[in-house]
């Protein structure tokens, strides 16, 4: 920093950005708008399959890397890039390319950096290339072939010589920690969503659940569409993956096409009002940081049936904001959603509830200055 009254320079790196989906491709745009009032933005540099997007809207320089390079020069590029961008930088913000941001800017230009952790990159790896049946937490103990072992080796080594690392809940915090990353290093800042107050009156229910994830082994979709199919309930699944054929062929052999269906990727701002036009919001999953999805299906107005599973219990209070179900109990998660279906009045309180609760502690104010703080001391330090 070169003078006492000037804001602290920040440059923030992010594996995704708009037009694609995901969470940090909503959280960083965000964050970044929002953190512009008390930092001067460098840029935000982004991976990209086109690099000639119109981002003259952001408040904020985007620095786009094709994708489309090959794995070894993207990463060279990618590295003298950010090298001669954390020049002009007080503070690095890593929110992916995280490897290539701590060559960059840690080891080869020395500026204090700051990492957002969301999960565990190497395991979900492993998951999505079917060499790992295993939940995270085990994962964390044996990651089974050595090419797993070795990538979960180099990710601890680079997440170590991070100054920071932002963690979305305790359940996170304590994975990190099992890297090797100093306890006083990790910091824990829940994730939030903008909210508005629910449409009243409620738009008619188009589906009896709606589910909105990756169409991936861990997020339970085989035994909710079970179940729906069994039931009979309308059942709207809201996302894409590499699961999207198998699933549509499953739904096929039911004979439930008439009443489940997989919609693909939707805007992020139509997300919120498609989650109005059903009574319940179900994440089946086996794993989860902290599930961003659920607090926008809080901020909806439409009640949740979460698996008890990472950091999900920081987020659903069982009973008083949403149910908690355990992991791979198909009955129970039967038996939730058929009495959420069966209450109009208990979705109503539990609903109520949820939202009390996202305005009270997963406020986008409270992970605005919590994020700030947590920066301006790393650009100190």
């Amino acid at each position: 920093m070169t003078g006492a009254a000037q804001r602290p320079r920040l440059l923030i790196v992010t594996g995704i950005f708009p037009p694609d989906h995901g969470g940090p491709a909503t959280y960083v745009p965000a964050i970044a708008a929002a953190l512009s009032a008390s930092f001067e933005i460098v840029a935000v540099v982004t991976g990209s399959e086109r690099t000639d997007h119109d981002d003259t809207r952001h408040p904020f320089p985007v620095i786009r890397i094709a994708r489309s390079a090959g794995r070894a020069r993207r990463l060279a590029q990618t590295i003298l890039l950010l090298r001669r961008l954390a020049r002009r930088a007080d503070i690095v913000y890593l929110n992916g390319m995280v490897l290539e941001g701590i060559v960059a800017c840690k080891l080869l230009r020395r500026r204090p950096v700051a990492v957002k952790v969301v999960g565990d990159r190497i395991w979900e790896m492993a998951r999505n290339a079917d060499a790992a049946d295993v939940a995270i937490d085990a994962f964390q103990i044996h990651a089974g072939r050595l090419k797993w072992r070795l990538l979960h080796r180099l990710q601890s080594w680079y997440m170590a010589r991070a100054d920071r690392v932002i963690v979305p809940s305790r359940y996170l915090g304590a994975i990190v920690a099992g890297w090797g990353v100093p306890e006083d290093r990790i910091e824990c800042v829940y994730n939030a969503v903008k909210h508005a107050p629910p449409e009243a009156p409620p738009p008619e229910p188009a589906w009896d659940i709606v589910a909105v994830c990756r169409l991936v082994p861990w997020k339970g979709l085989d035994a909710l569409i079970d179940v729906a199919a069994q039931r009979g309930w309308r059942l709207k699944v809201v996302g894409d993956g590499p699961l999207r054929d198998r699933l549509l062929k499953k739904i096929r052999n039911l004979d439930a096409s008439g009443h489940i269906e997989i919609s693909g990727e939707v805007e992020q701002r139509d997300v919120v009002p498609l989650m109005r036009r059903a009574r319940v919001f179900v994440l089946n999953s086996s794993y989860e940081g902290l599930p961003h999805v659920v607090l926008e299906a809080m901020s909806a107005g439409t009640p949740v049936v979460a698996t008890d599973v990472g950091g999900t219990g920081e987020v659903v209070e069982d009973g008083v904001t949403g149910m908690l179900i355990p992991d791979g109990d198909d009955d129970r998660l039967e038996a939730a959603i058929g009495t959420l279906l069966d209450d109009p009045s208990l979705r109503q309180s539990l609903a109520a509830a949820a939202l009390d609760r996202l305005s009270s502690q997963f406020s986008f104010a409270n992970m605005l200055s919590g994020t700030a703080a947590v920066l301006a001391a790393t650009a100190g330090k």
